[in-house]
């Protein structure tokens, strides 16, 4: 919005006597607009939405406690008209000037006005709430017993996750037009996803114990081993497509890294010696990577380099292509080898579908019975085998 200047003598206001009508030549049409909507009709509530909304009140308040009645006039923005070059006049002087003739404060009239220690509050209260909802939220978050199980909280760039959270409405659709990305985003980072290990614990009667990853039978199918399971046909190799997909996004990083600035030579070799880059092991830290828990002595380095913004905005673009690819090449071959391993055991959908409450009298079974069937309806997706994703 472009500025409007208003001339004071140094008695402000006070100079003008109760009931006075003011004329303001002004060339700023959106001023007279947001006049018109906010200080010459009733109050809206939608006032407070506006980032200047006390110097709106301000102005509300001294015109009504001074029974003022002003008039905005527009007049044209050439430099041939004197209320115009009278304008411009008041603009250089108020950026000649350091020291106004006035002050600021006498804008703050507002008796619905929040003080601290004297000093006005130029913040909505009710973005303050939703500031400190959000922190308490997030710290619920990072105090999960999902996290604190893989150890203390420095070990995770917490700033750096938040602000990956933050960036979740970017994400795009599957190509069915559903966010199958965004849920095996969400449940990666939380360790929620649907491997034989997670099966087993929530339908034991259905998952032997005794059962290890039906690709290489050679361990149990955690979160973990999905990047690591050496798989013996090397197109379908997730061991190996890992590692591919984690040294492309470490070469992605150095590439964005290195066109935001001049850096030393030594830059090169030091980010590449971090443990969070031992894809061969894998590292636990290059494990929690994957997931998107940022390890902290990644942004520690790079902070000697780079402003924590600038960290954020490279690397999250980054691990949101290379979380897709994992998506794309590694989840969803599993899963259609998961499910021709289901057939292969005798498990149905419709035996998924059946819970140990045997027990229970029917009235209290017809809501659940309602209930999973509806879920597992949202949850199906067009092209593999009817089968839930997620």
């Amino acid at each position: 919005m472009a500025s409007a200047w208003i001339a004071l003598d140094d008695d402000g206001l006070n100079a003008l006597s109760p009931g006075s009508s003011v004329t303001i030549a002004t060339d700023c049409a959106q001023l007279i607009l947001l006049w018109t909507q906010f200080v010459d009709v009733p109050f809206s509530p939608k006032l407070l939405r506006l980032p200047n909304h006390l110097l709106w009140l301000s102005i509300r308040h001294l015109l009504n406690d001074r029974n003022l009645r002003v008039k905005l006039i527009k007049v044209p923005t050439h430099s041939d008209d004197a209320l115009n070059a009278q304008a411009d006049a008041l603009a250089q002087a108020a950026h000649t000037f350091l020291q106004p003739t006035f002050s600021p404060m006498a804008f703050y009239h507002v008796p619905c006005l929040l003080t601290f220690n004297s000093l006005p509050i130029d913040l909505n209260i009710r973005h303050f709430l939703r500031h400190i909802g959000d922190a308490r939220n997030f710290l619920s978050f990072c105090s999960l017993a999902r996290f604190t199980a893989l150890g203390p909280p420095a070990l995770f760039d917490w700033a750096g996750i938040h602000h990956c959270l933050s960036q979740i409405k970017g994400f795009a659709p599957h190509n069915n037009g559903r966010p199958e990305f965004w849920i095996f985003w969400i449940k990666l980072l939380l360790d929620m996803l649907p491997t034989l290990t997670t099966l087993q614990q929530r339908k034991p009667h259905l998952y032997s114990p005794d059962w290890l990853c039906p690709q290489c039978n050679s361990a149990p199918e955690d979160i973990n081993h999905l990047w690591t399971c050496p798989y013996i046909l090397p197109e379908l190799n997730p061991c190996m497509t890992h590692k591919k997909e984690i040294a492309k996004f470490w070469n992605d990083c150095i590439t964005a890294f290195s066109s935001q600035k001049t850096l030393p030579d030594s830059f090169c070799d030091e980010f590449s010696a971090l443990d969070c880059w031992n894809f061969n092991t894998p590292s636990a830290s290059c494990l929690w990577l994957t997931r998107r828990l940022l390890p902290a002595h990644l942004t520690a380095f790079l902070k000697d380099y780079f402003l924590l913004s600038t960290i954020y905005k490279v690397i999250s673009p980054l691990l949101n292509d290379f979380q897709l690819e994992l998506y794309g090449e590694i989840w969803l071959c599993r899963n259609v080898l998961f499910h021709a391993w289901e057939e292969s055991q005798g498990i149905s959908a419709s035996s998924k579908l059946k819970t140990k409450v045997a027990l229970l009298p029917f009235p209290l079974l017809l809501p659940l019975i309602i209930k999973t069937l509806l879920w597992r309806q949202s949850l199906r997706i067009p092209g593999f085998l009817e089968y839930p994703l997620l």
